[in-house]
C-alpha cells in the first residue's frame, strides 16, 4: 500500500491543538497494519515547516516537533525531490484541475502528480480539494 502525505495531516500529527490531531493519529493507525509506504515531497516539507513557523509565531520549541518529523526519529515517510524536468508535468495537472470552484496550487498539484507517478491506494489530506481526484484519507 503506497499513501501520500499532505500538509494538513503532517502538521495535525504535531500539534495538539490543532482540529484534526486526533484524526490524524487514528488514520495513522488505521494503515498500520497495512505496512504502507508513505511518500511526500519536499514543497509539503516547505510547507508544513513554514504553518509550523508561522502558527506558533516563531517559537522554536514547536518548530523542532516538525524538524523531527521530517529529519530526526520520527520521521516514518520519504520524502521525494520533483526534478525541473517534473515540473511542466506539474503544471499541466495543475492547469487540468484548477477551477473557479477549487483552486489548486502548484504544491497541490505536486503532490497529485506523486499520487499518480507511484500509483497511491491513498492521499491523507484534510482539504477537500483533493476530492474527485484522488482517493482521500480523511
Amino acid at each position: 500500500m503506497i499513501i501520500i502525505l499532505d500538509t494538513s495531516f503532517l502538521f495535525a500529527l504535531r500539534s495538539k491543538k490543532d482540529q484534526y490531531n486526533k484524526r490524524a493519529y487514528e488514520i495513522f493507525y488505521e494503515f498500520e497494519e497495512e505496512n504502507p509506504k508513505y511518500f511526500t515531497n519536499y514543497s509539503i516539507m516547505n510547507e508544513t515547516l513554514t504553518l509550523a513557523i508561522n502558527r506558533s509565531h516563531g517559537n522554536i520549541s514547536f518548530l523542532e516537533k516538525y524538524i523531527a518529523l521530517f529529519f530526526g526519529n520520527d520521521n516514518f515517510f520519504q520524502v521525494i525531490q520533483n526534478t525541473p524536468q517534473e515540473f511542466p508535468e506539474i503544471v499541466e495537472v495543475c492547469k487540468k484541475y484548477v477551477a473557479p470552484n477549487r483552486l489548486v496550487s502548484f504544491t497541490d498539484a505536486s503532490l497529485i502528480y506523486l499520487y499518480q507517478k507511484f500509483n497511491a491506494d491513498y492521499v491523507v489530506s484534510f482539504d477537500s480539494h483533493f476530492d474527485n481526484i484522488l482517493n482521500r484519507k480523511f
